[in-house]
């Protein structure tokens, strides 16, 4: 029986990746690397530092791990804070939806809580949701909280704990291949939204995919998990 939804963030609650891909331009502007939308989505579902690695390694620069991932985070705060995101189609609804059937809501992010938190609030003052996220939701992971980020399935069997339940009771909503990887490693069932900036071979190991959250609502997906 369906008891929780676990939300990844960036893709999954609002389309932030565009704003990402632009945080890690600026930052690498004076190396005049070409990182391209299409670039970016293999940099989609890992953590900044691991993002950086690779980009060290892609383009053979060799800047500092720590140093760049800091740069990188505070513009991505800035360019968050002039630019107004929007939450998904359909997001708003599910989140009620849930809450009104007494399902739990968990976060689960490979970015760090400052982000999270921020994109959140965003969502919600558009959304119109008065209460905190934090009472909203019932359990949130992000990258502080585990040492191995996704596609260990650390951090989804973190959130499962802090919603005192058992994975197969619950579903993952995720944009990425990484993403996927750590919620089915976890035990969670998933399925796997098509973004801008994600393709079909990318979460092709979802157990089921929509096109967007409206349509998880419209097609009942919860009956589909409760005959698994």
């Amino acid at each position: 029986m369906l008891k929780a939804i676990i939300f990844d963030v960036d893709g999954v609650i609002a389309e932030t990746e565009s704003i990402h891909l632009k945080a890690f331009q600026k930052t690498f502007d004076s190396f005049k690397i070409n990182l391209t939308p299409e670039y970016h989505r293999s940099l989609i579902g890992g953590t900044v530092k691991d993002n950086i690695v690779k980009i060290n390694k892609d383009f053979n620069i060799d800047v500092d791990v720590e140093e760049y991932a800091k740069v990188r985070n505070e513009e991505y705060i800035s360019l968050l804070e002039k630019n107004t995101i929007s939450p998904n189609q359909g997001l708003k609804e599910i989140l009620l939806w849930g809450e009104k059937n007494r399902i739990k809501l968990g976060i689960c992010s490979s970015s760090k809580k400052t982000m999270v938190e921020k994109v959140l609030e965003c969502v919600f003052k558009k959304m119109e949701i008065s209460e905190s996220i934090y009472n909203f939701f019932d359990a949130f992971a992000t990258a502080e909280d585990v040492r191995r980020k996704k596609p260990f399935p650390d951090i989804y069997l973190y959130v499962i704990n802090k919603l005192n339940l058992q994975s197969s009771e619950c579903l993952a909503i995720e944009d990425s291949e990484i993403g996927i990887k750590s919620a089915k490693s976890a035990g969670c069932s998933v399925i796997g939204l098509i973004t801008p900036f994600n393709t079909i071979d990318d979460i092709i190991n979802a157990d089921k995919i929509v096109k967007s959250l409206e349509e998880i609502l419209k097609e009942k997906f919860w009956g589909w998990f409760d005959d698994r």
